[in-house]
């Protein structure tokens, strides 16, 4: 019962924490953001599942209202989590809302309980409200609306708790759970999980060479187990991943996200922004004088430099560099690392490793940045701590004395950080626009669609802009007048003709469409402008029924993954249940 206590104060604590970072969200309207496209990304999913179609990888009226394969190659997990607040009852803005506002709830209660582990609830609470108020974590909800980059805040501490409880326990169950954790920010975002595999290795070698608990046994056990984490995440999550990879050759992603104006080499931060970048809702530009700032924040840098001072008087004073220490010095270095790769200076890493130009932006490495300067941050409490034991008078600075010197010297930091950076939370513009207006056919097959296009097929026709991006050759008078009534995955028509004819469907041909009249398989044209699925008809009367399938690649990320789930359940049983089974 005591437990439970502590447990509700402390997520009491730190829900009062974030209240600021989303109080401007609590009112009817919704906002401005640049990409807009939530709302309806959320609609189409819950209409998908409607339609019993539980992961409509094909959805309608995206795609200039020719249907868009949106969830083949968007990571679909938090529009799965909004799809819970919108089925309990809330609309989809309200939804979208909620969304954020647990967003940045879970990642304080992440890093609170990662820093509790490492040196207590005091410096918890102050990382809390570091990660919280980080300039870029305001950035990815509030200007650029990247909520799947937002959401990745969440899930990263508890990613780094689970490697850590690994390491103390290096077990099968929790080498599973470490690959839970992946998988989900694999299904999140695929482009932050990316890196994290960059940055495993240095937590492996700290672990396994530098922590003096481990013996040669441990070690072992610790990497095979971090081993099957990595490959039963990429098993769980293969679904989404596998035809995402291999499928976009078919799309215009590398035409549009690897090139033109998100080229990485126009998005590196200049240094100087780090100390200083005035505060904006634009976008990234090539050069310091970006639309958006990427300052790293000077109470955030104040914790850095007081606590690297006060290392330096800890190691005066103790002569050695105890466990604690290295653990600070190896996120420490993470930290430099991170800002390291937001830089021209990290230019050969980006030629070198070809990938890293799907994240178009180096300035991504700012959610690494933000969780490792707030945990070093936290450690200025922890380095105060030894320095206070010894200078000051013994019989002064112990027991409740001790405790309230450090939630002092905390709150002050959590209270300097909501009054300094609490304003810059907030929308630039409000917009008042109910569900209905949010979903129209006219919004989402035009408005929405001229916003991303990445996954249109490749060889539909575009044309380029006076900046020299490529868009599509597309009039608003091209569009279909409405959306086909029938489900995403199949169109059906009744034909009755007295002589052969062209029949258009006003649908892009994306590989896994299939066309059939009466049951007999029908070949496929999409020799136009828009590449529409058109086939020849026969006279008479027919069924003409097209379907969207699984490819051969889909079907095997499929199975992979569901396979390990059911690997997953099992494990998961209780005791008694496995022997029911045998």
């Amino acid at each position: 019962m005591r437990g439970l206590k502590t447990l509700l104060i402390e997520l009491a604590l730190l829900f009062i924490i974030t209240i600021p970072s989303f109080l401007s969200l609590l009112n009817n309207a919704y906002f401005t953001m640049h990409d807009d496209q939530h709302v309806v990304r959320l609609y189409l999913l819950d209409q998908g599942i409607k339609q019993a179609d539980i992961y409509p990888r094909w959805v309608d009226e995206l795609g200039f209202g020719f249907g868009y394969p949106l969830y083949n190659f968007y990571p679909p997990f938090i529009y799965y989590l909004a799809e819970l607040f919108h089925l309990l009852g809330f609309s989809y803005i309200w939804s979208i809302k909620l969304l954020i506002m647990a967003g940045f709830f879970l990642a304080s209660i992440g890093i609170f309980y990662l820093m509790k582990r490492f040196i207590g609830r005091a410096a918890g609470f102050l990382s809390a409200a570091l990660y919280t108020f980080f300039f870029y974590h305001s950035i990815t909800v509030y200007v650029r609306g990247a909520l799947a980059e937002f959401f990745s805040f969440s899930i990263l501490p508890f990613l780094f708790l689970t490697i850590d409880r690994l390491n103390e326990r290096p077990t099968f169950k929790n080498g599973i759970l470490f690959g839970i954790l992946f998988a989900v920010l694999i299904l999140i975002h695929p482009l932050i999980a990316f890196p994290m595999l960059i940055f495993f290795p240095f937590f492996f070698i700290f672990y396994t060479l530098i922590m003096e608990k481990n013996t040669s046994y441990g070690r072992g056990k610790f990497l095979l187990f971090s081993g099957i984490g990595l490959v039963f995440a990429l098993s769980l999550s293969s679904f989404f991943w596998l035809p995402s990879v291999v499928e976009k050759n078919y799309t215009l992603t590398n035409t549009i996200l690897t090139g033109e104006l998100a080229d990485y080499k126009l998005h590196y931060i200049y240094p100087e922004q780090f100390i200083y970048s005035p505060w904006g809702y634009g976008g990234s530009t090539q050069g310091p004088y970006d639309g958006l700032t990427f300052q790293l924040g000077k109470i955030h840098l104040f914790s850095l430099l007081v606590g690297i001072v006060l290392l330096v008087l800890y190691f005066y004073k103790k002569k050695r560099i105890d466990f604690d220490t290295k653990r600070y010095l190896l996120f420490v270095f993470l930290l430099l690392f991170s800002l390291f790769m937001t830089t021209q200076f990290s230019g050969f890493v980006w030629s070198s490793v070809s990938y890293l130009s799907y994240l178009q932006f180096p300035w991504r490495f700012l959610t690494f940045a933000g969780l490792f300067l707030s945990i070093v941050g936290g450690y200025v409490l922890f380095f105060s701590d030894r320095i206070l034991q010894y200078y000051a008078p013994v019989d002064w600075y112990q027991g409740l004395k001790r405790k309230a010197v450090l939630y002092c010297l905390s709150f002050l930091l959590i209270a300097a950080l909501i009054f300094i950076y609490g304003k810059y939370f907030r929308p630039q513009k409000f917009i008042t626009m109910s569900d209905k207006e949010r979903t129209s056919f006219e919004e989402v097959a035009w408005r929405i669609s001229r916003t991303s296009y990445e996954f249109i097929p490749k060889g539909v026709k575009t044309k380029k802009t006076e900046l020299g991006t490529t868009i599509l050759d597309i009039d608003k008078s091209d569009l279909p007048k409405s959306p086909y009534k029938n489900t995403f995955r199949e169109k059906v028509f009744k034909i009755s003709s007295i002589e052969p004819f062209v029949f258009r469907l006003n649908t892009y041909n994306f590989p896994g469409w299939k066309a059939s009249l009466s049951s007999r398989r029908l070949e496929i044209n999409d020799a136009n402008d828009f590449n529409l699925i058109t086939v020849n008809i026969p006279a008479g009367n027919n069924t003409l029924r097209f379907n969207f399938e699984d490819t051969n690649i889909r079907k095997l990320g499929n199975a992979v993954s569901l396979i390990t789930f059911i690997i997953l359940l099992y494990f998961l049983l209780p005791a008694k249940f496995k022997k029911i089974r045998s």
